[in-house]
């Protein structure tokens, strides 16, 4: 993952409220973890030493760019154990940032 900057305390309370939303809809919270906003690069499933790679990004820093949509993706982790078995990602909600109307939202 990438870690964002910025104002990322107006993040952190985005974050808060929206769990404390997802809760108050019934929304069932399986664990709590602390906020750290980021955008999610890769996954791997273990298989492998990615700290090289980690470390050659490490002083990286790419250009500024502008976000105009926020899509809030839910991570369903395999717990079976069974062999092969990959997470399944779901599209929550999209939202139009800068003032626009929400473009969808609820499980699918």
């Amino acid at each position: 993952w990438a870690g964002a900057t910025g104002d990322v305390a107006a993040l952190r309370l985005l974050a808060a409220r929206a769990d404390a939303a997802a809760r108050k809809a019934g929304v069932t919270m399986e664990e709590h973890r602390h906020y750290r906003p980021h955008l999610t690069l890769a996954r791997t499933r273990g298989e492998g030493d990615l700290g090289p790679y980690a470390d050659a990004l490490g002083s990286f820093e790419g250009t500024a760019w502008t976000v105009r949509e926020l899509t809030l993706v839910r991570s369903n982790l395999p717990r079976s154990g069974v062999a092969g078995e990959r997470p399944r990602y779901e599209v929550v909600g999209r939202w139009v940032l800068g003032g626009g109307a929400g473009v969808s939202g609820g499980a699918g």
